[in-house]
């Protein structure tokens, strides 16, 4: 438990937002991508993420201290061509997703 506080205290997220990028990541597991969180910045640059293809299976990376508004475009972007309510999400994680996938 002390490791998810120390994870929360270091994220630039409110807990809302937590709970609901914690329910896309795993939409998107559900979905078969496997997913990669991490801090991009290499050799000066800052990469945004998103899906790429390695070894013929999808991955999505992310930078989790992205903006939430930068992380939910990269997630909408890659489970658009999903039904996000038929991929056995829990009713609370559906419903913390909605106002973001289910327009």
């Amino acid at each position: 438990m002390a490791g998810n506080k120390k994870t929360a205290a270091r994220s630039p997220h409110t807990a809302r937002q937590r709970e609901i990028l914690k329910a896309l990541e795993m939409a998107a597991k559900k979905t078969g991508l496997k997913v990669s969180a991490g801090q991009l910045r290499f050799a000066g640059l800052k990469l945004r993420g998103g899906i790429c293809l390695l070894r013929g299976r999808k991955w999505l990376i992310l930078d989790r201290a992205q903006p939430f508004d930068d992380l939910i475009d990269i997630y909408r972007q890659a489970l658009s061509a999903h039904d996000l309510a038929g991929c056995g999400l829990p009713e609370k994680s559906l419903a913390a997703l909605s106002p973001y996938f289910m327009s």
